[in-house]
């Protein structure tokens, strides 16, 4: 069995608890937050000290030429001593960008004192300055957490709290505030406030602080209805309406839904493995996708979507009041 591959934010981090740092690094933020938190240890490893932070600095790819950025590091003396800099919105390594030689060699060699991070919102692998820092493992690559690497990911947030959480817990704090890893930070932090001095997380707990994403219900919406909960799935509905959700706003939720879960089994019979990026979805929301897919047959999927169309028509056209609307619907998609 091929041994899978390590991914680029826990190979950074392994890099840098050994005291490695190298000159430049290029990122490629798929998932910005884990982007922004690879750099803040960097900043921190490259600088121990707290008051010499001061000669970091972020600047602006879009304002400045590249040749104005390398000659930025290069001349480290004026800042007295180290320099790190890092340059967001980085375009030179898109395609359809060209590099001198001489540029290109500036770039390859830069001197120990100064340590260059770019975050590239469009990266060409075939170009030859990125196969060059390819081939010096400085190219890292910072892609959405799905499955284990999500939950792991969690772990270690609140671990860093001095929290500890359970394989079933873990699973539905996952589950409940979706796979956004900058909204996972914030429910983190309200999390272990709330806990105080308490160290394990319990579900009551994560029910009491955590906000529920609408997608994350709607998630546990369509998976009592695919699994023939319909109690569950009514619970679940009138408890976005109680949240205020507006009746269309969840229809047409569904209806995405629903229409995924069709794309997905489509795709899945064609052999297709990257489902997220097929449909252009998060990886935690294609996992869920697919998981519901498998549960569901064509026939099933193509009923649900008339009745999914028939109740948007009926609502749209006075015939029924919207929430009761919902509720029949819910009930006649739970019927096999």
């Amino acid at each position: 069995m091929r041994k899978q591959q390590e991914p680029d934010y826990l190979r950074l981090q392994r890099e840098l608890q050994v005291g490695k740092i190298r000159p430049v690094y290029l990122f490629y933020p798929e998932e910005d937050y884990l982007a922004e938190q690879a750099a803040a240890e960097l900043v921190k490893k490259f600088f121990p000290h707290a008051e010499a932070k001061a000669a970091s600095a972020v600047v602006d790819g879009r304002e400045h030429a590249l040749t104005e950025v390398v000659a930025m590091t290069d001349t480290v003396s004026l800042f007295g001593g180290s320099r790190l800099l890092l340059v967001k919105n980085a375009p030179y390594f898109a395609k359809g960008q060209r590099l001198t030689k001489e540029l290109l060699q500036r770039l390859l060699v830069k001197n120990h004192e100064a340590c260059l991070v770019f975050f590239a919102p469009e990266i060409s692998f075939t170009a030859k300055v990125v196969k060059e820092l390819n081939a010096r493992g400085a190219v890292f690559r910072f892609e959405p957490l799905k499955g284990y690497a999500l939950q792991n990911w969690v772990k270690q947030q609140l671990a860093a709290q001095g929290k500890n959480i359970s394989g079933e817990n873990l699973t539905f704090f996952v589950e409940r505030i979706g796979g956004d890893l900058r909204n996972a930070a914030n429910e983190i932090a309200k999390l272990a406030a709330f806990l105080g001095e308490k160290k394990e997380v319990t579900k009551e707990s994560i029910m009491a602080v955590c906000t529920r994403t609408i997608q994350a219900d709607i998630f546990a919406l369509v998976d009592a209805v695919v699994y023939g909960r319909t109690k569950e799935a009514l619970f679940f509905l009138r408890d976005l309406l109680a949240a205020g959700e507006p009746a269309l706003l969840i229809l047409a939720m569904l209806i995405r839904q629903f229409r995924l879960l069709g794309e997905a089994k489509e795709l899945l019979a064609a052999g297709e493995n990257d489902l997220a990026g097929a449909l252009k979805i998060h990886p935690y929301a294609a996992k869920k996708v697919s998981a519901q897919a498998a549960k569901t047959s064509m026939s099933y999927l193509k009923r649900a979507v008339e009745l999914l169309a028939q109740c948007e028509l009926d609502i749209k056209r006075g015939r029924i009041e919207p929430v009761l609307a919902l509720e029949t619907l819910i009930v006649a998609l739970g019927a096999k």
